[in-house]
């Protein structure tokens, strides 16, 4: 199941990592694509809107210029109004669609204004009177259109000739021409398909004429937004571009002050684009495709010799080197590498571990011996002592042999000797320390074995914490590891009775002026009266005890110029706190 958890890892990393790369690659192409692609569509759009521009401007140039010519030759007969009236008839100017919807003459002199048509084609004389154009004809010799003029369902502009009598300006005169019906207006503009619409503005931003595309009129509707935008500009021609048009603007069209805005839907030069991004999209569905078999077939690739060494690893029941049929890459080699060394560091710990095991128990079997030899030397030194005290007081008797009461005070210091002996076995040779440097972190691997092999006929919880960083002690390591022994020992025999719900824990605190040591367990606890007698010798509440292990102990610490302090409570625990100055090796 693992194995196959992490060739499943392998494929979607190798996968995810190649689409990745290869999305960014294909995203950096279409981008590119999209921006040569959308230059070269605007540049045809911008030589097309040019070439819409230009064939309108020379239209509506060759039909005003047509219209003014006509109606400069109409103004020659404004001396005669009769000659004027029936050269209008005659000249067939007055029609919405080629020519004219009316005519009229202002006078100057007079200050009066004449029309040439009924009262439902023309507007008040007062509209005239006011136009800036018409003003700016009566003095200047060019022509001039006017602004837009509502008249019933349609739209007039006009054209302002200056009437003159020779170098005097004696009037004006003007024809109106219809937006909506004339010639001028209706086939001038000129685009270059259905999509694209011109529309016509006089000088004041007014619409005048639209294209004749094929298209509804709501579909012709320009937003004042983008009128504004246009006539903001003060370059001859721009382009400029909203959400959903591209718009290109000719302010100098050479016919009056009129100007052409060209729109173009940026669907028409963006449909490329599209297409473009499209064969990118299944360009990258495939790309996915292929990122999906080339993942798995690298997965398989790199997972192999991984999979090979995971299930070797599970089938060995110890640690052994491993060899690989297919080593892979040198990753692979490394941790394979890394692995042997592992299993072989695991051997010798184990090889060792099983030594330092055998010596444990072979010292505790010393330990039992000491104990025994301990108790045996002590019942009998109780007796001999009076016995000694009574031969002393014979031998003071000098009627007595003395040769025999030497020999009976002789044997018993011989005796006394040996039991002797017995203790300094029972107390292994406590009274000469071997100070030193000590490794606390090799030494308290040491007691990690000796609390496995010490806790394992029982059930209780067995830890040892320890810090991070643990510095050298100046101390005796053998008294140390005795100490700790001997309070670890106590715990375990204290928490026998609460099987596996027992605990003894040893944790070690550095602190900078001192190492201190803890050793806790839950067992049956002490009482005040027996937490007195800790450190007295031959004083014990065990059955088979005799006092000498916390005596000696506390010696131990005595000597390290260290302390020994029990916190206890009974049917609680005890708690065991050893206190060992860090000093310098010449104190």
């Amino acid at each position: 199941m693992e194995t196959k958890k992490m060739m499943r890892s392998y494929f979607f990393q190798i996968t995810a990592v190649l689409f990745i790369l290869i999305c960014l690659v294909i995203s950096a192409l279409a981008f590119t694509a999209d921006r040569v692609t959308i230059s070269r569509v605007e540049q045809q759009t911008e030589k097309q809107s040019e070439k819409s521009v230009e064939v309108s401007s020379n239209a509506l140039r060759d039909s005003v210029g047509n219209l003014h010519e006509k109606i400069m030759g109409l103004q020659l007969n404004v001396t005669n109004m009769n000659n004027l009236e029936q050269a209008i008839r005659d000249s067939n100017l007055l029609d919405i669609d080629t020519g004219f919807k009316s005519f009229f003459y202002y006078d100057r002199k007079t200050d009066k204004i004449t029309w040439f048509s009924s009262e439902d084609r023309r507007i008040k004389d007062g509209a005239i009177r006011e136009d800036d154009s018409f003003l700016q004809a009566l003095t200047s010799t060019d022509f001039h259109m006017s602004k837009r003029y509502p008249l019933e369902s349609d739209y007039l502009t006009y054209m302002f000739v200056s009437v003159r009598n020779g170098n005097e300006r004696v009037g004006v005169f003007g024809g109106g021409l219809s937006l909506m019906n004339s010639v001028v207006f209706r086939n001038s503009l000129e685009s270059f398909d259905d999509d694209t619409m011109a529309y016509l503005f006089n000088s004041q931003g007014e619409p005048l004429a639209t294209s004749r595309n094929l298209v509804t009129d709501q579909e012709r509707l320009l937003s004042q937004s983008v009128v504004d935008r246009a006539f903001r500009s003060t370059k001859p021609n721009e382009i400029f571009s909203t959400n959903k048009d591209m718009y290109y603007f000719a302010q100098d069209l050479k016919v009056t002050d009129w100007k052409v805005l060209v729109r173009t839907p940026r669907s028409v030069f963006y449909e490329p684009v599209y297409t473009t991004r499209q064969q990118y999209l299944v360009i990258a569905a495939l790309t996915l495709v292929l990122s999906l078999i080339v993942g798995y077939l690298m997965s398989r690739q790199l997972t192999a010799p991984l999979l090979e060494l995971v299930q070797k690893i599970e089938k060995s029941t110890t640690p052994q080197p491993i060899t690989l049929e297919r080593s892979g890459s040198n990753e692979v080699k490394t941790l394979v590498s890394a692995y042997n060394e592992y299993a072989q560091r695991m051997e010798n710990a184990r090889v060792e571990q099983l030594s330092q095991q055998q010596v444990i128990l072979h010292q505790e079997k010393l330990a039992s011996l000491g104990q025994l030899a301990a108790g045996i030397a002590h019942e009998i030194r109780n007796p001999l002592t009076p016995v000694k005290m009574a031969l002393q007081l014979l031998s003071e008797d000098k009627q007595n042999n003395p040769d025999m009461m030497h020999i009976a005070l002789s044997e018993l210091d011989r005796a006394n000797q040996l039991i002797q002996t017995m203790l300094d076995l029972s107390k292994n040779d406590n009274a000469s320390l071997v100070m030193g440097q000590v490794d606390v972190k090799k030494m308290m691997e040491k007691l990690t074995f000796i609390l496995e092999s010490k806790s394992h006929p029982y059930e209780a919880d067995c830890k040892i914490y320890t810090p991070a960083h643990m510095p050298t002690l100046y101390a005796s390591e053998n008294g140390l590891l005795q100490v700790l022994s001997n309070c670890i020992g106590n715990a375990l025999e204290a928490v026998e009775s609460k099987g596996p719900d027992g605990i003894c824990h040893v944790h070690l605190h550095v602190y900078p002026d001192q190492f201190v040591f803890i050793i806790q367990d839950n067992g049956v606890g002490m009482d005040a009266e027996q937490i007195s007698q800790i450190g007295q010798a031959f004083k014990t509440s065990k059955i088979n005890g005799n006092g000498l292990g916390l005596f000696m102990s506390s010696q131990i610490v005595w000597q390290h110029n260290g302390r020994l302090e029990v916190d206890s409570k009974v049917g609680v625990g005890t708690t065991v706190q050893l206190f060992f100055p860090r000093r310098e090796a010449q104190e």
